[in-house]
């Protein structure tokens, strides 16, 4: 199947009437301004010493205020900055602001141009999207059709990373990619199920640069389905299953990674109990490659040169915990491990981060 027709087949899906479940312009008032306050400070610790990456410590925190004024009752303006600092560095690692337009098409989707809400919205699975981006890589710029309903998730979006003038001596770098989850059954069922479908192009390129590499487009393509049971009638007691499929390929023959295409399979025996989730699972792949994903899943070294490890079969396992308070603050621990069967190592990481997200009124402009 082209990929023309999975885009037309998910977004005649996601215009489908369903009820909404949040993103509700039908709750702004025209002419407020308001303040966003978001900030996570954050620890991620990368326990890994194999061929394909390299151990490594995240430690640090970012801010990004930005002011919120809706105009008219469906359209939204925001303006801000983003600071992100690692610590003991003593300086911002980055600095950039952010501005957007956003327009509510209803009550349950909406069109962003510029600054796009923060990676971590995408909902994108680890092995092709890596959850870091979160602290690293949290704003983003480009285009947004944003879709969402009790049963309907749609994400359509591009991210521009790297914009190039003429002559220069870079890549264009852009990201575009959609994340889609139908949700068949209602809440009050005992029964959960989830069907995603995410795909993702990073493209390198740029006909008015000169860089003297030719360009190159990276497609990851990831199916599957999630079935959670609640048991004995708990709410907060759920047990169940995943299964995942992968798939990676470049336009390159002669692809930069060093391979031209591959997949993966992804088998998880998953539980929820309260607020944490455990899972324990099955990898195996055969030259997987994906630029933007965790690369403990890949094939290809980040760190040494013409490395490919193919294939690699991994013993997976996580634990997830969130915790909400009352107010905008969020606890988020996280521990994962990764046995790899071939190569006789474990390697494991630990993330821990407090996350802040509170939009309060300021004033309300009258127009004339």
């Amino acid at each position: 199947m082209s990929c023309k027709w999975i885009f037309a087949f998910i977004l005649a899906l996601a215009v489908t009437d369903l009820p909404a479940r949040e993103n509700n312009p039908g709750t702004v008032t025209e002419g407020n301004l308001l303040l966003n306050f978001r900030s996570i400070g954050f620890v991620r610790n990368n326990e890994y010493s194999n061929p394909v990456t390299e151990g490594y410590t995240l430690i640090g925190w970012f801010i990004q205020p930005e002011l919120v004024y809706h105009p008219v009752k469906k359209a939204e303006l925001r303006l801000g900055a983003h600071l992100l600092s690692y610590a003991g560095t003593n300086r911002f690692s980055v600095a950039r602001p952010v501005f957007s337009t956003t327009w509510h098409f209803s009550d349950r989707s909406r069109f962003t141009i510029g600054s796009l809400q923060g990676s971590d919205k995408h909902r994108m699975l680890d092995p092709h999207f890596s959850k870091e981006r979160t602290y690293t890589d949290f704003p983003e710029d480009g285009l947004q059709l944003l879709t969402q309903s009790d049963r309907i998730f749609s994400d359509t979006w591009i991210n521009w990373e790297n914009y190039i003038f003429r002559g220069d001596n870079e890549r264009e770098i852009f990201t575009a990619g959609e994340s889609f989850c139908y949700t068949p059954m209602d809440e009050s069922s005992p029964l959960r199920l989830e069907l995603p479908v995410q795909i993702m192009f990073r493209h390198y390129g740029g006909q008015i640069s000169d860089y003297p590499e030719p360009v190159e487009t990276f497609m990851n393509l990831a199916a599957g389905a999630k079935a959670m049971y609640r048991l004995n009638g708990n709410r907060k007691l759920w047990a169940g299953v995943e299964v995942l499929a992968f798939y990676g390929s470049s336009t390159r023959d002669n692809a930069s990674s060093g391979i031209k295409s591959g997949q993966a399979l992804w088998l998880n025996a998953a539980g929820t109990i309260s607020l944490a989730e455990i899972k324990a699972g099955f990898w195996t792949s055969k030259d997987y490659f994906a630029p933007t994903g965790n690369f403990i899943f890949g094939s290809v070294s980040d760190h040494l040169g013409n490395v490919v490890v193919s294939p690699r079969k991994l013993i997976t396992g996580s634990v997830d915990i969130r915790v909400p308070s009352p107010g905008p603050l969020e606890f988020y621990f996280s521990l994962e491990g990764w046995y790899d069967t071939d190569l006789k190592r474990f390697d494991n990481a630990a993330m821990l981060h407090l996350r802040i997200d509170e939009l309060v009124k300021l004033i309300t402009v009258k127009r004339r």
